[in-house]
């Protein structure tokens, strides 16, 4: 007989008591939906980068469009008043480029070329009686012969990185100009995305956080130049080694509160110790001295008390920006970050109960002048008594328990 003869249907068994058979059928649509999804979450992981520099030309774009609007409200047309912001945005890159550049680029290939010497220097200086320091100084001075740091010395290397550079700024610049030019019809395209009922809101949001992000770029931009004119001046008249680029490295350093102090000093420290010991104590003592001067004196004239952020705040946005996208991600988070309250107020409001924004209100309010008595309260789980809040405070505290009894009308 044939084997197949010698085959047996086998019995189907029945599922366990208390247990039932589960079928699972995934139809074909749903499957190409999640490939689909898959493959645009990894596209936008892909381009988080890319999103960043245009994330740099919309900050750029909003500090700008005020100066449109400035000059449009004294009578020269809108596509006039554009051209004359881009000219004299390209006219500074220029001037920069034109008076800074030479200087930076030859003092940099000095301080590659004579780095060797200036080790032998540093370490000269600080002698053989303080070993913890000269092992230290040692560990520092050693990381421009890292391997990263060996492979771009070549030219090749630096060729590549500088013309990436600048096609990075032509394209940041020129997104940018096209936003400040446009900006109004792109905002309107990206807004009927958004739902009819949340628009009243973003009418609300949108101008507080421009006014958030042009105080603070303009801000750091002031700032920035104030802090690296004063690090040249410094260098130049104690005749510290690569001024310029120490004083560019300042500027940028400014950016960045709390590290960008220590990251600023030690390099021009150390350069001005391949000089004199006593030269390396005055730049860190004036160093020291213009931060404080900074922190007490221009920021609050520059910013205002709307931009003053809390020193714990500016650290976990530094770490997390810094984490997730490097020194890129920690500059463009801070601005976030000085706004978030206004996205709280307005868009947190109902998921939060009207004392969690009421004591965040009072707590921001109080923190700019120093006050103690909202954070006293909130910590008795008290009320705020307007007698016992400073005005910014009461004001604040007014306008969060207005926004509660008359909230945004959906439409």
């Amino acid at each position: 007989m044939p084997a197949a003869a010698d085959r047996r249907e086998l019995p189907k068994k029945d599922p366990p008591e208390g247990r039932s058979a589960i079928e699972l059928h995934v139809p074909v649509p749903t499957i190409v939906k999640v490939l689909l999804t898959a493959l645009l979450v990894w596209a936008a992981l892909k381009l988080v980068p890319d999103f960043l520099f245009f994330l740099l030309a919309l900050l750029l774009a909003v500090t700008l469009t005020p100066l449109v609007a400035g000059l449009e409200r004294r009578g020269m047309k809108r596509g006039w008043a554009v051209a004359l912001v881009a000219l004299g945005t390209v006219l500074t890159i220029a001037a920069f480029v034109v008076f800074v550049g030479p200087p930076l680029v030859t003092q940099l290939v000095n301080l590659f070329g004579n780095f060797p010497a200036y080790r032998k220097s540093v370490q000269a200086h600080v002698g053989p009686n303080h070993p913890f320091v000269s092992q230290v100084l040692d560990q520092i001075l050693s990381v421009p012969d890292s391997p990263e740091l060996t492979s771009w010395k070549n030219r090749l290397a630096w060729g590549q990185t500088a013309m990436a550079a600048v096609v990075v700024a032509i394209l940041v610049l020129t997104l940018t100009l096209y936003l400040v030019a446009d900006g109004k019809r792109t905002y309107a395209w990206l807004l009927a995305y958004v739902p009819r009922r949340h628009r009243s809101k973003m009418a609300s949001t949108i101008p507080e956080v421009s006014d958030v992000v042009i105080g603070y770029v303009q801000g750091q931009a002031l700032t920035s130049v104030l802090y690296g004119t004063f690090a040249l001046i410094v260098l130049t008249v104690l005749r510290v080694p690569a001024a310029v680029p120490l004083a560019v490295l300042a500027a940028v350093c400014d950016i960045l509160p709390v590290i960008g102090v220590i990251a600023s000093t030690l390099p021009a420290a150390l350069l001005a110790l391949t000089v004199s010991p006593a030269k390396a104590v005055i730049v860190v003592v004036l160093y020291l001295l213009y931060h404080l001067l900074e922190n007490t004196v221009i920021v609050p004239r520059v910013y205002g008390k709307r931009l003053r952020l809390s020193p714990v705040a500016v650290l976990i946005a530094i770490v997390v920006g810094g984490q997730l996208y490097g020194i890129l991600g920690a500059v463009l988070i801070l601005p976030f970050v000085a706004a978030y309250p206004i996205i709280e107020r307005i868009w947190l409001h109902d998921y939060l109960s009207d004392e969690v924004i009421t004591d965040h209100s009072a707590l921001e309010a109080a923190a700019e002048t120093g006050s103690d008595h909202a954070v006293e309260n909130v910590l008795r789980g008290e009320e705020h008594p307007e007698e016992a809040l400073e005005p910014e405070a009461r004001e604040a505290v007014r306008k969060v328990e207005e926004e509660t009894r008359n909230p945004v009308k959906k439409s």
